[in-house]
């Protein structure tokens, strides 16, 4: 018996007229409303008391194919005969529009409110654009959201989270309330699409009234790790500003977008931060709705900043070149799938799109943790936090691929809140992504504490060694030069010990010019001004040992710098030379300089893809052949001057190289050899740059000494001896010096043969 007829009968509200009409009236609608019921052999859903939070009917809907698109409610429930089971569906058109029925029944014992969510199906997949309408048992239907549109989170920015509020106007999602003992049809208009295909038409229902309070969990979680995002970009910051620790600016931009993520992640609680933006919710991106594109290019941007951060922290370029191209490749096919997936309609099937990018992405993801520990086993202390990190980005990797493959790793929790939120894949990616942030941000600390232990160290070796050295020098400078104790006794330590290593220093530099018994029977006249800006520098003269007699080497070097750098440089300039030319005089001079360039490098280790330093010199070599009266020379930014009996000067230029600079000769500017003959009578100079480049006072005007001075100083005194004409220039050179302070080292060499 209706409800209202026990009613009336028991209270005795009606007459009998009254009571025979309303019998009337709810028989003729029992019977409309049985039509459509019972049209289908469709059984019902039951809702009880023990039904969880959300719920789906996976085997009772009935689905029609809407090939036009243009059907109507009514027109649908006048084909309720031609709705089939869902297996009779195998694969879902994206081009087609597909209507789902479902009937469920109220066991509860009381009204209940339900959230229909077709963004969200039972086997973790989502519709582009659904329509939900409730028809009720006397026929009449409601339509539950409006337009035919895409997925709209709920709105919960106006909601007190500790005060909840049932009113429906503040939920933009579908809700509809199943009355106690009643039973409903869900009519759903769906549409998919290919990028992101639909597998299933059994949809989601929550239970709205616990949803809320499982919402205000998500949000608190979602507030926690966005918090936590956000401490630690600010930590990856300090160690940019502070640190100049460059990688952390691939980390910073790893992490926000994790953070852009988290706030952008379909969790129970919503997607924040598209609450702020209620326009991104409508079709504006190619194929994809406006909030999807973005979510996907975040996703784009993490994967591809953690795979960067990844090559540059375990330096798979020179360790794993494998791994690096395999990462680069990686890189290109998830940019190239994000594209089609923005802007073409495509018709590739959903495993042939998405596999090839999950199985390279998985590959790579788990290369990482193995390229980690290996780099540790090779001495790279935060290693093992990044292999940690590799491994956690690869589990949260794994995530959708499992939910892909339908695997129920996560099903069997409990159906708490907390049960609950643990089957949901995306606060499983939110955790997923706070761990690798945690963990990247230790492995980014841990290198900065490594490569200062590393400072630390080399410097406390370096200072030990210093020391040491000081102690040696000062006990030899003691011992040989008491007239320099003396006259420095009033200075302080530390200038005594610096003036005395330089001084000792310049009586090594010196004791490594060539000794006079180099010189007998070479030349018939010889005079050298070799003088350096400091007390030591990087000029230096060299001739091969005095063996050989009838052909000998002659060389004159300007290394980079002056002072303490340039004594050292000089010093492995001279030694290169003697190994150049240690058994014979056979090599060419433009031969030997090309050696010459090579052992600098080396021995600089400038030849190293990690050098430190950049540092080489200019030269010219002479082999004079005395008996043949022949002299073959070659240059490297160093000439040479010939000045014969006529007075006519020759000036012999060298090649625009220099020696021993990281950057290698080019081809073009390789060494040349020159090969020259003299007269008893012709005198040759060498000079360095320190002399032709020194700034001098010409009248009011201020200019550099120059080559054609010099040549007019060799014109003028002609006939002369290399020890006069080097006093000439001399003489000539300081005075055009003056008052100006001397800018370089300065080597001249004259000789006549």
């Amino acid at each position: 018996m209706p409800a209202f007829l026990r009613h009336a009968l028991l209270h005795g509200e009606a007459d009998i007229l009254d009571i025979a009409r309303g019998f009337v009236i709810w028989c003729i609608a029992a019977c409309a409303a049985c039509i459509p019921f019972n049209s289908s052999a469709q059984s019902p859903y039951e809702v009880w008391a023990n039904t969880t939070v959300y719920f789906s009917d996976p085997l009772n809907p009935l689905v029609l194919e809407d090939k036009q698109g243009d059907a109507t409610l009514e027109q649908v429930r006048q084909r309720i005969a031609e709705f089939k089971p869902l297996d009779t569906i195998t694969q879902i058109d994206p081009n087609a529009h597909y209507w789902v029925v479902q009937r469920l029944v109220n066991r509860l014992g009381e009204s209940r409110e339900l959230i229909v969510d077709a963004s969200r199906t039972d086997r973790g997949t989502h519709w582009l654009r659904y329509q939900h309408y409730v028809v009720y048992p006397d026929g009449t239907s409601k339509e539950l959201n409006g337009p035919f549109s895409q997925n709209v989170p709920l709105i919960m920015g106006d909601i007190d989270p500790f005060v909840f509020t049932l009113d429906t106007s503040l939920s933009r999602s579908p809700v509809f309330t199943l009355h106690r003992d009643s039973e409903v049809q869900l009519f759903s208009r769906l549409k998919s699409n290919s990028t992101y295909p639909a597998v299933s038409f059994s949809l989601r229902l929550y239970d709205r009234t616990t949803y809320l309070e499982l919402r205000k969990f998500s949000l608190y979680l979602e507030g926690i790790f966005a918090g936590l995002m956000l401490t630690l970009i600010l930590s990856t910051v300090y160690n940019l500003i502070y640190k100049h620790d460059t990688l952390a600016v691939t980390v910073a931009l790893w992490l926000l977008t994790g953070w852009l993520q988290i706030i952008m992640l379909p969790m129970p609680d919503g997607q924040r931060l598209f609450e702020f933006f209620p326009s991104l919710h409508q079709d504006s991106v190619g194929i994809l709705p406006s909030h999807v594109f973005w979510w996907a290019l975040a996703s784009l941007l993490q994967s591809i900043l953690f795979c960067r951060f990844g090559q540059t922290f375990l330096g798979t370029r020179q360790h794993f070149p494998r791994l690096h191209w395999l990462t680069n490749f990686f890189i290109g096919l998830e940019l190239l799938r994000f594209v089609v997936s923005s802007l073409i309609e495509h018709q590739i099937p959903s495993k042939i799109y998405w596999l090839p990018s999950m199985v390279l992405g998985l590959t790579v993801m788990m290369g990482y943790p193995i390229a980690s520990m290996l780099r540790y086993r090779q001495g790279l202390r935060a290693g093992k936090f990044a292999a940690i990190n590799s491994a956690v980005y690869a589990c949260f990797y794994l995530i959708p691929l499992v939910n892909w493959f339908e695997i129920p790793v996560f099903e069997h929790l409990p159906t708490t809140i907390f049960g609950l939120l643990g089957r949901d894949s995306f606060v499983l990616q939110a955790i997923g992504i706070c761990l690798a942030g945690i963990i990247t941000n230790l492995s980014l600390q841990s290198r900065s504490r490594g490569i200062e232990k590393k400072l630390r160290v080399t410097l406390e070796a370096q200072k030990t060694a210093a020391q040491e050295q000081n102690k040696i020098l000062e006990s030899t400078v003691q011992e040989r030069t008491l007239e320099l104790q003396r006259q420095h006794k009033a200075l302080n330590e530390a200038h005594e010990l610096v003036t005395d290593s330089v001084n000792y220093a310049s009586r090594l530099q010196r004791g490594q010019l060539p000794k006079a018994i180099r010189l007998e029977n070479r030349f018939s006249s010889f005079a050298t001004f070799w003088e350096p800006r400091d007390t030591i520098g990087g000029d230096l003269w060299w001739i091969s040992s005095s063996r050989h007699m009838d052909v000998f080497v002659l060389a004159v070097a300007d290394c980079t710098g002056h002072g303490v750098p340039g004594a050292m440089l000089s010093l492995l300039v001279s030694n290169s030379l003697e190994r150049i030319y240690a058994h014979n005089t056979d090599e060419d001079p433009a031969s030997a300089l090309v050696s010459l360039d090579h052992f600098v490098r080396t021995g600089l280790n400038q030849d190293s893809p990690d050098s430190q330093s950049d540092d080489g010199c200019d030269a010219a070599i002479l082999r004079i052949h005395k008996t043949q009266r022949v002299i073959e020379f070659a240059g490297a930014k160093i000439g040479l001057l010939q000045l014969d009996a006529q007075g006519q000067v020759t000036r012999h230029i060298g090649s625009r190289c220099s020696l021993g600079y990281v950057q290698r000769i080019p081809l073009s500017d390789k060494p040349r050899l020159t090969t020259l003959t003299y007269s008893p009578g012709d005198l040759f100079a060498i000079v360095t740059d320190g002399l032709t480049d020194q700034i001098g006072r010409h009248g009011e005007k201020k200019s550099s000494y120059g080559y054609r001075r010099l040549q007019t100083v060799l014109q003028k005194h002609v006939g002369c001896s290399a020890a006069d004409m080097l006093e000439r220039i001399k003489d000539d050179f300081m005075l055009w010096q003056g008052d100006e302070v001397r800018r370089d080292d300065v080597t001249v060499v004259v000789f006549a043969l």
